[in-house]
């Protein structure tokens, strides 16, 4: 859970007990359900990760300016089309990033 109001919950941990992976996994999975792990902070930890590697944490990055002067440069090199940052936020907007990302 975020703090805050509105309260939003993000999915950090899933073990799906009944998969066919190997129990060992799945006791790795639940590690960071334990008081060791609560201790360790190691949830915490979990959810950094995860909230930086989220698609709306990527999406932010990929319509930055530096990558988005990046994709410029390296589409120029590629096909000799010098193409505005504009409309490669709006391509990267429109096109290729799913909406539900981009909130």
């Amino acid at each position: 859970m975020t703090a805050g109001l509105p309260v939003v919950i993000d999915l950090v941990l899933e073990v799906d007990l009944l998969s066919d992976t190997g129990p060992a996994v799945k006791a790795d999975a639940l590690f960071y359900l334990t008081k060791e792990a609560f201790k360790r902070r190691l949830i915490d930890d979990l959810w950094r990760a995860r909230a930086a590697t989220s698609p709306k944490s990527l999406a932010q990055v990929l319509l930055s300016d530096v990558v988005s002067d990046a994709i410029r440069k390296e589409l120029r090199r590629q096909t000799n089309h010098n193409a505005d940052v504009s409309e490669i936020h709006r391509i990267l907007r429109g096109e290729v990033l799913r909406p539900e990302t981009l909130l």
